[in-house]
C-alpha cells in the first residue's frame, strides 16, 4: 500500500483502518520533519500517535537482522516490534503544545550560527592569510561587527598605507565604534600595516573582491543573530523557566538565552 504525502493520501490510509476494531495507534520514526505533518492529522482525527526514537530503530535492526542494511519495510517491522515492546514514548507536537516558535527561534539561531561560523573560519584561515595576517589579533570578540566594517574600507595593508597616518586615522575614526585610547588603536594598524607581510595584490583584483564578498555577509549573519537574541529575549521573558535560568548565579541573559534555546 503506497501512500502519497498529500491530504488524499492521509485521509486514504485513514479509511483503510476503519475496519479496525481498535483504536488507532500509529508508530513513526523522526525523518527530518516529515512525520510531524502527518501526526498533526492523524491525531486531529483521534488517533494516538508513538514516536520511536531513529537510535532505537537502528539498535533493533541490528539486533534483529544482524545487519545496518535496511528498507522501508524492514523499519515498519522495527517500529512495529519497538511498540510492542513498549519501547515508543507519545508525540510531543510543538504546535499543538504552544512551543513551536520557540523551536522555530532556535533552529535558525542554530543555521545561523553555523554559517556565521564557516564564514569566520573562511576569513581567518584564507583571506586574512593571505592578505592581512596581522589583523588575526584583533578579532578576539565573536561580535566585533566594527572589524568587518574596517576591513570593508581597508582590506590589505596597501589600502591603508595609501594614506598619510593621520588621513587614515581620521577616515577609520567613525568605522571602529567607541573604543579605550581609540587614537593610540589606529595608528597601533597603521603601524603593523607599515611592516605587514600580506600578498601585495592589487585593491581592485578579484582576490579582494572575493574577500569583500565576504565580509558583509559575516557581518549581516552577525547583526541577524543580535536581532534574534532581542526576540528571544522579548517572547522569553515572561516565562517562568527562563526567569529562573536568568537568576542562576553566573549566568548571563546571552549564556542563560543560548542554554534555554539549545
Amino acid at each position: 500500500m503506497r501512500i502519497p504525502n498529500t491530504l488524499e493520501g492521509y485521509q486514504q490510509s485513514l479509511k483503510a483502518t476503519h475496519a479496525l476494531p481498535a483504536e488507532i495507534t500509529i508508530g513513526f520514526e523522526p525523518t527530518a520533519d516529515y512525520h510531524r505533518n502527518v501526526a498533526f492529522w492523524f491525531k486531529h482525527q483521534g488517533a494516538q500517535c508513538m514516536l520511536a526514537s531513529s537510535l532505537s530503530v537502528a539498535r533493533a535492526r541490528e539486533m534483529l537482522f544482524k545487519t545496518w542494511d535496511k528498507h522501508d519495510r524492514k523499519d515498519a517491522r522495527l517500529i512495529l516490534y519497538l511498540m510492542q515492546q513498549g519501547m515508543v514514548r507519545p508525540f510531543y507536537d510543538p504546535l499543538v503544545e504552544s512551543t513551536m516558535d520557540i523551536q522555530e527561534l532556535s533552529n535558525i539561531y542554530h543555521q545561523i550560527s553555523l554559517s556565521r561560523t564557516r564564514i569566520q573560519h573562511s576569513l581567518l584561515n584564507h583571506y586574512l592569510t593571505l592578505y592581512f595576517p596581522e589583523m588575526e589579533r584583533y578579532l578576539h570578540s565573536t561580535r566585533a561587527e566594527w572589524f568587518c566594517r574596517l576591513l570593508l574600507k581597508f582590506p590589505t595593508p596597501t589600502s591603508i598605507l595609501r594614506y598619510k597616518k593621520a588621513t587614515f586615522v581620521k577616515r577609520a575614526w567613525d568605522i571602529v565604534g567607541r573604543k579605550v585610547c581609540k587614537q593610540r588603536f589606529l595608528e597601533e594598524v597603521y603601524e603593523i600595516a607599515a611592516h605587514s607581510i600580506g600578498l601585495p595584490v592589487a585593491l581592485k583584483g578579484l582576490g579582494i573582491t572575493t574577500f569583500k564578498l565576504q565580509l558583509p555577509r559575516y557581518l549581516e549573519l552577525s547583526i541577524q543573530r543580535n536581532e534574534l537574541e532581542k526576540m528571544a529575549e522579548s517572547m522569553l521573558s515572561q516565562r517562568t523557566d527562563y526567569q529562573r535560568l536568568r537568576t542562576l548565579p553566573g549566568v548571563g541573559p546571552i549564556i542563560s538565552l543560548i542554554k534555554l534555546l539549545c
